[in-house]
């Protein structure tokens, strides 16, 4: 019996990948503790919603340079997701990141939305968000119209998870809050 073992890659042979057009331009997919993901794609829900966070960040006085959407960003050797919505602190060469993809000490939040991911949002992402010390992890559950807040990370997770409901605010690195109602209209 031969014994199966996975291949894993890291962020350049993953880069190398995309670049050779093995994947097709409108698959989704990131690179995740080395592990290629192909995440379905975004339904009108999911979308409006993301539509709602980014027109709420602006409104809070956050710049639109520091506001990526759909965007990756690199945790480690063998990770670059691509969350729906980062907010990360300017590139300090004033080039937007055009060198390389903002690493997690420059990462304040990153949000995913979930719509049909939220168990492997709570999970496998939130883990590798945590060991990358992202500071907060949002997961906006579409479905039941609450957000699951994820702060103070650990190697092994984030210690400490917070669910907001759609009656509550929640605050934002930068001392404002958003209103939860905002993103959960219907």
């Amino acid at each position: 019996m031969v014994a199966l073992s996975e291949r894993r890659f890291v962020v350049a042979e993953y880069h190398r990948i995309l670049e050779a057009g093995v994947f097709g331009l409108d698959e989704n997919i990131e690179l995740l503790q080395g592990r290629i993901l192909s995440m379905p794609p975004q339904g009108p829900l999911h979308a409006a919603v993301v539509r709602r966070l980014l027109q709420a960040l602006l409104a809070l006085g956050y710049p639109l340079g520091q506001l990526l959407c759909e965007q990756p960003i690199t945790l480690s050797a063998d990770s670059e997701p691509v969350p729906d919505v980062s907010l990360v602190e300017p590139d300090p060469q004033g080039l937007d990141y055009e060198g390389g993809h903002p690493p997690p000490d420059r990462v304040l939040l990153v949000i995913e939305v979930a719509a049909s991911t939220l168990a492997a949002d709570l999970s496998i992402k939130a883990r590798a968000y945590a060991a990358a010390s992202i500071p907060l992890y949002w997961v906006v559950d579409v479905k039941n119209a609450q957000l699951y807040e994820h702060s103070l990370p650990t190697a092994e997770g984030y210690a400490e998870v917070v669910v907001r409901t759609r009656q509550e605010s929640i605050a934002l690195p930068n001392g404002s809050r958003l209103e939860m109602g905002l993103l959960f209209r219907c």
